[in-house]
């Protein structure tokens, strides 16, 4: 069963890193390792940012406090957005915690793309029938 998650875990950490660097490409950043390049909250912060279009507070030193500010910066914005990020601390994020980088990571795919996709899907609802009618003679 271990190897099992070894191996799932390191399915997610090459898929998610893939859709943080497609996101963090706009920023002009790019991690290399999810679990060590996420744990000042720099690039967490950024990656909000290009998703939401919002700006957040960052704190500019290198310190574990200004770490674990950056991390609890991401996790209050999440908060107020609703986004559930359950039982997880900035501790973890900053400690570079597997399972809960990754449950971090899901969290903000699940909600960020998925609304990006029912977007998506209300836009094209509307033209459903408009499509059609283009290729009648």
């Amino acid at each position: 069963m271990s190897v099992f998650s070894d191996e799932r875990d390191a399915i997610q950490k090459k898929t998610f890193t893939k859709w943080v660097n497609k996101h963090l490409g706009k920023t002009g950043l790019h991690v290399e390792d999810l679990f060590v390049d996420l744990t000042d909250g720099y690039n967490l912060i950024a990656l909000l940012e290009a998703l939401s279009a919002e700006k957040l507070s960052r704190e500019n030193g290198f310190t574990r406090f200004h770490r674990i500010q950056n991390v609890q910066y991401c996790l209050d914005f999440l908060k107020k957005k609703n986004i559930k990020t359950v039982n997880i601390r900035p501790e973890d994020i900053v400690e570079g915690s597997p399972k809960l980088t990754l449950g971090l990571i899901w969290t903000i795919i699940l909600n960020f793309q998925v609304s990006v996709i029912k977007q998506r899907q209300r836009e094209v609802s509307g033209c459903q029938g408009l499509f059609m009618s283009h290729f009648k003679d």
